[in-house]
């Protein structure tokens, strides 16, 4: 009974002492959990970031539409204009150039003119949004590439291993209790 005693204390003191290291050993969890806490918060404010791009991409389509709308109608009488003013060149016009209106006064002429420069206009405006929108896809981008890093780096601190590992046991032997035993070892990882 005696020696049946001292081996529940050789127990005891090798799951205390696996408990122990395990304690003593653990990773600190509180810095991932920040590191994670601050890449989701990040990761939202990118998000948000990219839908407001899109928004105004969406509007920007639209702008264009009109604009180019707007153009069409005009389209016809720069090609027009062009075509007389261009000299030696001998042309044939289809019936659509030869239905339009052309403007036969100065300041009729002058309106169309101003609408063309305020088409080209807006066709500019629309394209330094765009290069904005760009500007501010390609930050998300690099943003969202330093949160992949960091997330990589949290990754690869949890899957770190422990270079040393205890593992502990009972062996008990029912029929012949004088071959029972405790099991103990010791891991190193090279």
């Amino acid at each position: 009974m005696k020696k049946m005693w001292n081996w529940i204390k050789v127990a005891l003191a090798i799951v205390f002492s696996v408990f122990a290291y395990v304690f003593f050993t653990r990773r600190n969890n509180f810095e991932l959990k920040k590191k994670i806490d601050e890449v989701k918060t990040e990761a939202k404010k990118q998000e948000a970031v990219v839908k407001e791009v899109k928004k105004r991409i969406e509007n920007r389509k639209k702008k264009a539409g009109k604009l180019a709308d707007r153009l069409k109608k005009h389209f016809n009488i720069f090609i027009v204009l062009c075509i007389v003013f261009s000299v030696g060149v001998i042309g044939v016009t289809s019936p659509t150039v030869e239905n339009l209106k052309i403007p036969d006064n100065y300041s009729d002429l002058l309106v169309a003119y101003k609408d063309m420069a305020d088409i080209a206009i807006g066709y500019q405006k629309l394209y330094n949004e765009a290069e904005q929108d760009n500007q501010a896809l390609l930050e998300v981008i690099e943003n969202l590439q330093s949160l992949m890093k960091v997330q990589q780096d949290i990754i690869n601190e949890l899957l770190k291993k422990n270079r040393f590992g205890l593992f502990a046991g009972v062996n008990y032997v029912p029929l012949n209790p004088s071959y029972s035993g405790l099991i103990a070892g010791l891991t190193f990882e090279f």
